[in-house]
């Protein structure tokens, strides 16, 4: 059984805020911060502003990520949490998402040579009224990409149920090209697709059989809420969980 490593979504501070150019940098030291407390997965939420960011990766940087990375066992991952989306009505919306998922791409490129398993997680987008035709011109889209970042790509289920549910995303998008599945879920289960949690977790958990651990998304509705691990995993999977809006204590 492989080892489980659970963690938390990190959103970066604003740039303009930090005076701190770096995209690289200001991760490392995001995640530096969080260290102690524990998590041994980092999932970083990178919005527009921090897509404006100097992307270059400098050898000292390299250093710190390979570090974290290889000697303390972290697991890192990148969401793009963007206004733009591949699958859109507006034209240019889909030409600056293309270039997020490549910027991204091609940063994580920079700081991982191959060695380490870093997913790039994104959204579909809009339905347009079809969910399957949308989930093809995904498909289009991914296979335009450059093969070095398509292996890192996954997709996340959306909670609107005129959006994608995890049995949406199963029946195109990863029979078709075999992307991963990201379970998101809150406490309040929405979109569903029909199908039960525990049907849901375990059909996006067998999603990355040929990558490392499944990813789950778990966002509480408020910060009082507790939850064990064994209530979110009732298989007991290798499913590493990323907690998004809170702090539990890491088991």
């Amino acid at each position: 059984m492989k080892k489980i490593r659970n963690g938390i979504v990190i959103r970066l501070p604003d740039p303009h805020l930090t005076k701190e150019p770096s995209l690289a940098r200001r991760i490392c030291d995001q995640i530096k911060s969080s260290i102690n407390l524990g998590y041994k997965l980092f999932v970083v939420e990178i919005s527009e502003k921090d897509l404006e960011s100097n992307m270059d990766v400098l050898y000292s940087e390299k250093e710190r990520f390979l570090h974290f990375m290889d000697d303390l066992n972290i697991r890192i991952g990148f969401y793009i949490k963007s206004k733009h989306h591949i699958v859109s009505t507006d034209k240019n919306s889909k030409k600056l998402a293309k270039g997020e998922i490549l910027k991204i791409g091609n940063f994580i490129n920079e700081i991982n040579a191959g060695k380490f398993d870093i997913p790039l997680i994104c959204h579909i987008g809009g339905a347009k009224g079809n969910r399957r035709k949308s989930m093809t011109e995904f498909c289009r889209f991914f296979e335009s990409l450059p093969w070095q970042i398509q292996k890192q790509i996954c997709i996340v289920n959306d909670e609107k149920p005129s959006l994608f549910s995890v049995k949406d995303l199963l029946s195109v998008t990863y029979v078709d090209k075999k992307i991963p599945i990201v379970f998101r879920t809150t406490s309040h289960r929405t979109n569903q697709g029909g199908l039960t949690y525990k049907e849901s977790f375990f059909l996006a958990s067998s999603t990355w059989v040929e990558r490392d651990n499944p990813i789950m998304f778990y966002c509480p509705l408020n910060n009082e809420e507790t939850i064990k691990n064994e209530d979110l995993n009732p298989y007991s999977l290798s499913v590493d969980i990323a907690f998004d809006n809170n702090l539990p204590d890491p088991e």
